[in-house]
């Protein structure tokens, strides 16, 4: 079969089996192969001639490129079976003991420069258990550097241990002399803070005693200074002018009954509580504090001027201008009825007008009451312009104190 091939390759054949052709349906004899080839020729002219002659553009034809990919085939040529033999293996199982005995002692040095390190350290656990790792290693191992040094750091770290072990020792007797010298200092400071203590329970107590005795000497001298005072007070209210009659006389010729004093009824519980009215310079110097005070600071400056300000302010009239001031500002006003007997104390002064007044005439004497107007304070809510409107605040002044006893409506 073979023969006949090559001889029809080679055309060597003189006659072949005819065909069928598929472009002309002609059936042909045999031919040489290089008339073969002319017919093929030939026939992809005509084809050609009849692509040119055709109505369609084929250069123009735009083809879609498949997006699928052809998978890419690789030639991998064969590889044979190495036959294995008993050299061969002996090799392979010289060079694997070879590679490991190198791995372990690789191992083992690592360990050793590790151990190196920690006894550089003093480290004492880490090296302990670095060794019994190299101990578990180095039996594998037949290098006698290997073995010399870890012989030689089996005697450092045992020097080591040691040497750590005397420290402690000497680190737990300085720890017990130091708890002891602590121990000792804490009973002396106990001690000292013991004794400090009583002394300092003594000076307090020895204060206090002395404290104790200043306060009772303050409030002896407090008590006789109030005594005094309270008598000072009651010689006050109580010690009458030497010609009383004749002031008695005026004022029960011009039909005088009260006295009157206005004030905020929320000075009336203090009122009531330092047992009667003061003047404001007496409040101030003695700490009595007036909850709604009346007069202004321009006002205590007259009076300071005009030596009144030791002095409780009463007039002869009920409806008093200033009263009417205070009441239409918001104030819940309060109007004090005085028994005529202070007009008799030794020191109670009369004004004409108002004291405030630089055009006003003050003085103890019988004189000064008399120059009061009465029929003037008599009357009612005068105005300013009335001619009569300064006389209607009259006044009468009393030193320092007017006791409860002589508020009527109080």
């Amino acid at each position: 079969m073979i023969l006949d091939w090559l001889k029809k390759v080679f055309g060597l054949v003189s006659k072949e089996p005819t065909y069928e052709d598929k472009d002309a349906n002609i059936i042909t004899t045999s031919k040489s192969p290089y008339q073969r080839l002319d017919d093929r020729i030939k026939t992809a002219k005509e084809e050609k001639e009849k692509l040119k002659s055709s109505d369609t553009d084929w250069y123009r034809l735009s083809i879609p490129k498949s997006e699928e990919r052809k998978p890419l085939k690789i030639f991998h040529p064969r590889k044979f079976e190495v036959t294995i033999n008993l050299k061969a293996l002996k090799e392979e199982r010289l060079r694997r003991e070879a590679h490991e005995l190198k791995a372990y002692e690789d191992e083992v040095k690592s360990l050793l420069y590790e151990v190196e390190r920690q006894i550089g350290q003093r480290n004492a656990d880490d090296t302990k258990i670095t060794l019994a790792l190299i101990l578990e290693k180095i039996v594998k191992t037949k290098d006698v550097e290997i073995r010399q040094r870890y012989q030689l750091l089996q005697s450092r770290f045992n020097n080591l241990v040691l040497e750590l072990e005397r420290e402690e020792l000497a680190r737990q007797a300085e720890v017990k002399r130091r708890k002891e010298e602590e121990i000792r200092k804490r009973i002396e400071a106990e001690e000292k803070a013991r004794k400090e203590n009583e002394k300092h329970e003594k000076e307090k107590r020895e204060q206090r005693e002395i404290k104790a005795k200043r306060l009772v000497e303050e409030a002896r001298r407090k008590e006789q200074a109030e005594q005094q005072e309270r008598q000072r007070l009651e010689q006050l209210s109580s010690e009458l002018k030497d010609d009383w009659q004749s002031f008695k006389e005026v004022l029960d010729d011009n039909h005088v009954r009260y006295l009157y004093h206005f004030t905020d009824s929320r000075n009336i519980p203090s009122i009531k509580r330092h047992g009667g009215l003061f003047s404001w310079q007496y409040c101030h110097a003695h700490g009595i504090t007036i909850p709604c005070q009346g007069g202004d600071y321009d006002s205590q400056e007259l009076d300071k001027m005009y030596g009144l300000e030791d002095y409780v302010r009463l007039s002869f009239c009920d409806d008093h201008p200033m009263a009417y001031r205070l009441k239409l500002s918001g104030s819940n006003i309060v109007i004090l009825k005085i028994k005529t007997d202070v007009v008799l104390l030794k020191d109670t002064q009369f004004s004409d007008i108002n004291a405030a007044d630089k055009r006003h005439t003050h003085g103890k004497s019988l004189k000064h009451l008399q120059m009061v107007d009465f029929n003037a304070t008599r009357m009612h809510y005068l105005r300013s312009d009335n001619p009569y409107f300064k006389s209607h605040q009259a006044e009468v002044m009393v030193k320092t104190f007017i006791p409860l006893k002589y508020i009527v409506n109080l």
